[in-house]
């Protein structure tokens, strides 16, 4: 058997080459990652000499307990496999945070990286999805300017609806040129009504007033800044105007440690857990993370696009470990005029 180290960027290109050199009958010895690089160790059998008459043969070296075809190894998902590292630098996860959830995941015996992510962030982190159990507490969408909270408020609503609960949809952005419009345009879809509560003292009569036992009060903000005083005491005054559960609604995509200061503001008001919006928009979901950690939020839910059919959906673990190991596509436009007429195809014009 001859042994033989093959080093590339990326799993794919490693057993490029090792097919290259020993073909497919090549079994692989082991595989490792070692400062961003893939580093395999593969064998192919070397058909044994003839035997001299009068000379005892070698002894043949006994075989690696670890012994997998060329093939069998790339028909694994490698996306679960030794690269978690590579998915999350990728996501813009931070290298202390990276380093804990790949010791945290080595930890666990389990037969795919995935799973091992999924048990790691199961432990680092808290999931508490949105369900009924706003109930009896109305909760009250609050975030940035720009992250979705009026589409949330929708689709919150329009989940309620279709489980057949009755909605008290509050909106206290009358400021925002168009918002209450726009908010008025879902609840008339999903049959319901908007009242108005542009002032603090205006909230506690919003949501009582001929409000019946169980229904669902939800309560859409107006975009504050962060970084403003002024603006988050105004939001607070909102928030304390009545027992509700602020919840943090913000963008993905965005830069981790920016997410990581705009959680930590947003926590000081009583936030303790945060939904997540725009990932169809974003390739890059190391903020969820960031949010998530900052302060010890958890993770209510997603917004993976902004049409009321996709609710808000339900997130765990598992499936947070599925998100951060893939990479979606990029994909880029190029106007017709602008391809080269030697590239043109029937999709001219597409996205590609």
């Amino acid at each position: 058997m001859r042994l033989k180290i093959f080093t590339a960027d990326n799993m794919k290109a490693a057993l490029a080459k090792v097919r290259e050199a020993l073909g497919d009958d090549a079994i692989i010895i082991n595989n490792v990652e070692e400062g961003g690089k893939v580093k395999i160790t593969a064998a192919i059998e070397i058909p044994a000499p003839s035997i001299i008459p009068g000379k005892a043969p070698r002894p043949r070296p006994k075989a690696s307990p670890v012994q997998r075809s060329l093939k069998e190894l790339e028909q694994e998902d490698h996306s679960d496999s030794i690269n978690l590292s590579y998915f999350l630098a990728h996501h813009g996860v931070g290298k202390s945070m990276m380093r804990r959830l790949l010791e945290t995941a080595a930890s666990f015996d389990e037969d795919s990286n995935i799973n091992a992510l999924a048990k790691a962030l199961e432990v680092m982190f808290h999931f508490s999805p949105i369900s009924n159990d706003y109930q009896n507490r109305p909760i009250m969408l609050v975030g940035p300017p720009g992250v979705g909270k009026t589409v949330t408020a929708a689709k919150l609503t329009s989940q309620a609806v279709l489980s057949g609960q009755t909605v008290r949809l509050i909106n206290c952005d009358t400021i925002r040129t168009g918002g209450t419009a726009q908010l008025e345009g879902y609840a008339d879809v999903l049959k319901t009504t908007v009242i108005e509560a542009p002032e603090p003292d205006l909230l506690a009569a919003a949501i009582d007033t001929n409000k019946q036992a169980h229904d669902l009060v939800i309560i859409d903000t107006m975009g504050y800044n962060p970084f403003s005083c002024d603006e988050m005491a105004e939001l607070h005054r909102f928030i304390v105007a009545y027992d509700v559960e602020p919840l943090l609604v913000i963008a993905a995509g965005s830069d981790s440690l920016e997410a990581q200061e705009i959680a930590e503001t947003y926590m000081n008001l009583g936030v303790r857990r945060f939904i997540a919006t725009r990932l169809d928009v974003a390739r890059r979901y190391g903020s969820l993370l960031a949010t998530a950690a900052s302060m010890d939020l958890a993770l209510a839910g997603v917004g993976i696009t902004p049409y009321l059919a996709k609710g808000i959906e339900r997130i765990d673990a598992l499936s947070l470990a599925r998100v951060l190991t893939r990479i979606p596509d990029r994909k880029i436009f190029v106007p017709p005029e602008e391809k080269d007429p030697k590239e043109k195809t029937p999709d001219e014009g597409e996205i590609s």
